[in-house]
């Protein structure tokens, strides 16, 4: 009895892609047709049945079938605990750039606002100059001025007669 993948997955139950990926990862000897479609026999079936079985925990699949699996597994959870311990390492890193990186946006950020400030406050003083310049010559603008009215005639002093003028030239 000869199975393809996707009557396999069908038959276990799972997506055609897991199996593919568990007779690469586990090493499950099967062939593969001249397609380069993997071909299952009932041993492989077998196997793929166990380690369904055994992956009720999701993500937790550590069956070996043999001596040498088993010893890779080792091998491949030593290389991923010191990858784990690596990207740990490196995560801490990011983690410790971001923070470096946000209090520097954050010292920025309070420097702007401080010279925006300073920049409105100059603003500030400049218009309220103006403004009380503009109050000082409304208050000119305000106070009675002195009617200036042209001098008339009738106003001026009246003059001397000239009495003496015609006493003299008539003797009197």
């Amino acid at each position: 009895m000869e199975l393809k993948t996707h009557e396999v997955a069908k038959e276990l139950g799972m997506a055609p892609r897991t199996v593919r990926k568990w007779v690469q990862k586990y090493e499950i000897p099967c062939r593969k047709n001249d397609y380069g479609h993997y071909v299952y026999d009932e041993e492989a079936l077998a196997r793929l049945e166990t380690l369904k079985a055994s992956s009720e925990v999701a993500g937790a699949i550590e069956v070996a079938f043999d001596t040498e699996i088993t010893e890779l597994h080792v091998e491949n959870k030593r290389a991923r605990s010191e990858d784990g311990k690596a990207l740990e390492h490196r995560l801490d890193t990011l983690t410790e750039r971001v923070s470096r990186t946000e209090r520097m946006v954050q010292q920025k950020a309070d420097e702007v606002v401080s010279y925006q400030l300073l920049q409105q406050r100059k603003e500030i003083e400049e218009l309220t100059k103006k403004v009380d310049r503009l109050e000082k010559v409304l208050d000119q603008m305000q106070t009675p001025v002195k009617k200036m009215e042209p001098p008339l005639i009738f106003d001026q002093p009246p003059q001397q007669k000239r009495r003496n003028v015609f006493r003299s030239i008539f003797g009197l």
